[in-house]
């Protein structure tokens, strides 16, 4: 397994919480990582016996490329599964083992340079897997494999003391509405969108928490989105918390999960609240209107429209007895469709297919 870093983001946990279900009898994985400050989730992969190893440098240098050359003459793996196009560009341009690529957000999502790169390089992968149908038809057109689509997977266990203890931290009363928000400070998370959503919803209803939950990917975006929310008016309701790994704990013990991004492959912590039977309310981008039906699983709103946000929240909080009964939906629907065993078997077999083939 090849990936950027191993900090905690959807496609990083996809990798350290799958690793408890790889058929380890049957397969050795390993993992490689690019970024030494993005470690967060090393010590899960080590709990559940996989080595881990940084092969250094930063996204595009000179000594990632050596780094990785030097560990596929080292390992000798039988074949290199690139998740991202970081590191999927840098595994075709070695002469490396077959390489499987997953494409985990819209093609157009990434800067100029990696989209340009990810295109020219593409055609170099032996299989492709994308998480959505949405991602599949943004890359159909490049020159390569056919994407297979193999959806993410999760699993989420909530309980009364993981609701009481967030609570707790949060210093409020168990009947207190919440409203969570996971997603790491990027200018397509829609942080604007749930600022301005926020001040809707204090003159709404004051007693509503809202909680965002996400590292930054520079120093000083914490800071800057906590002004910004200041500035906005809703600095009294909302709460910014930065990196947290018990993420999905949070998810879990709200009222209303939320999710305004403007740009989407298929979050997995969409699917995380979906599990947990948590009402969600998300933009319709990206692949999330393939599992969130609106009116049935969640509510859908347009991107960039903080208005309908706040209502859609105020809805579902309202009419309690409606927002179970989607959040029931949406549970049994991800239960059955979107298992993190299941994407694991997907995957699994696809090396059987390509290391037998």
């Amino acid at each position: 397994m090849l990936i950027k870093g191993l900090g905690i983001g959807g496609a990083e946990r996809l990798i350290s919480e799958g690793s408890r279900l790889w058929s380890t009898d049957e397969f050795e994985y390993r993992v490689a990582y690019v970024l030494p400050w993005k470690d967060q989730l090393v010590p899960d992969l080590a709990a559940n016996g996989i080595s881990t190893v940084c092969i250094g440098g930063g996204r595009w240098s000179l000594k990632a490329s050596v780094g990785f050359r030097n560990l596929i003459r080292s390992w000798h793996p039988a074949l290199v599964h690139a998740h991202l196009p970081t590191t999927g560009i840098l595994a075709r341009l070695m002469p490396s083992p077959p390489v499987i690529y997953t494409e985990h957000n819209l093609a157009g999502s990434y800067r100029p340079a990696s989209r340009v790169l990810n295109r020219l390089t593409y055609g170099r992968n032996r299989e492709v897997i994308a998480v959505s149908d949405a991602v599949a038809e943004s890359i159909a057109g490049y020159p390569g494999p056919h994407p297979h689509v193999i959806p993410n997977g999760v699993v989420v266990t909530a309980s009364d003391e993981t609701r009481r203890r967030v609570r707790e931290e949060l210093e409020i009363e168990s009947d207190r509405p919440l409203v969570v928000h996971v997603g790491n400070i990027r200018p397509w998370k829609g942080h604007t969108t749930l600022i301005k959503a926020a001040r809707l919803l204090r003159e709404a209803n004051p007693e509503i928490v809202v909680v965002s939950i996400g590292g930054e990917k520079h120093p000083g975006d914490l800071a800057r989105v906590r002004r910004e929310s200041d500035e906005e008016g809703a600095g009294d309701i909302l709460r910014f918390m930065g990196r947290r790994s018990d993420a999905v704990d949070f998810i879990a013990s709200a009222d209303v999960f939320v999710n305004p991004s403007d740009v989407e492959g298929l979050p997995l912590v969409v699917l995380e609240a979906m599990m947990a039977g948590t009402p969600v309310v998300a933009t319709a981008a990206g692949g999330v209107p393939t599992v969130l039906r609106d009116g049935e699983t969640g509510r859908l709103i347009p991107v960039g429209r903080p208005q309908a946000l706040a209502a859609a929240v105020i809805d579902l909080m309202t009419d309690t007895e409606g927002a179970k009964e989607m959040a029931d939906r949406a549970q049994s629907l991800v239960e059955t469709n979107f298992g993190l065993e299941r994407m694991v078997t997907a995957h699994e077999d696809l090396y059987r297919r390509m290391l037998n083939g």
